[in-house]
């Protein structure tokens, strides 16, 4: 991700919002739930999240400097509600990603609110708090994933993204390895079900290349066999680095 702080950034927001509420009490056993959920989102950082990343904006010149090859980029666009139905059954979830810090808050407080709710009211008074937040862990941690990795630091909202996210156990026979710049990359490939009668693919947007009518002609025998139901189109950024 070229946000460093990928998912950190909720689990950080999560632990201030606990932090509060511990202070705020002074209940022993209310402080010891508290701790334990800490403890627990300390533990997440590491989960194998998979994450596919998509944009609103076809033709942005940030995006076409910042991701392609100088004069060597495509845009292939999606049919979001199509996407959706396919990689669902496959253990994706595409959502918008939260930019808006107010947003974050809520959701955060939200999540907190309602997990030391449930803790607190659940456990029998005969058993530790600690022990029982390990039980139930899977259950409220489940909860946190459905919208912590779509949170991303403000300064990333001009590229408007939305997500495909899975969490995936490394002993998932999809996972592989590609080559990254530093490391070796796990990736979990998704069917797309493509076929000649597939309307998922909207367009192909070709990006500044100083040879546009041949890009044009190649992307064309390409994609002979899965048309876009948008066609074949160029960038009109007029930007040149060639």
């Amino acid at each position: 991700m070229n946000d460093s702080k990928e998912f950190a950034h909720a689990i950080e927001l999560a632990g201030s919002a606990i932090r509060r509420r511990r202070v705020a009490q002074s209940d022993d056993r209310y402080s010891a739930f508290c701790d334990a959920l800490i403890e627990h989102l300390e533990r997440i950082t590491g989960m194998a999240f998979y994450v596919a990343c998509f944009s609103q904006v076809e033709d942005s010149l940030s995006q076409w400097r910042g991701y392609c090859p100088t004069g060597f980029g495509y845009s292939i666009g999606f049919d979001g509600e199509r996407l959706r139905e396919i990689v669902t059954p496959q253990g994706f979830s595409l959502q918008q990603c939260i930019y808006s810090r107010r947003e974050q808050d809520e959701a955060v407080d939200h999540w907190v609110a309602s997990t030391l709710a449930n803790l607190t009211s659940s456990c029998p008074s005969t058993e530790e708090p600690r022990s029982f937040s390990e039980k139930m862990a899977g259950v409220f941690l489940s909860e946190f994933v459905k919208f912590a990795p779509y949170m991303k630091d403000k300064a990333f909202s001009d590229e408007r993204e939305w997500r495909l996210v899975a969490l995936i156990p490394s002993t998932d026979p999809r996972v592989q390895l590609r080559p990254g710049k530093s490391m070796l990359v796990p990736y979990a490939p998704i069917n797309l079900q493509l076929s000649k009668d597939s309307t998922l693919i909207w367009n192909i947007l070709i990006g500044p290349t100083p040879n546009i009518d041949l890009a044009m002609s190649s992307a064309t025998h390409l994609f002979q066999k899965v048309r876009p139901t948008n066609g074949i189109g160029r960038s009109m950024v007029p930007y040149r680095d060639w």
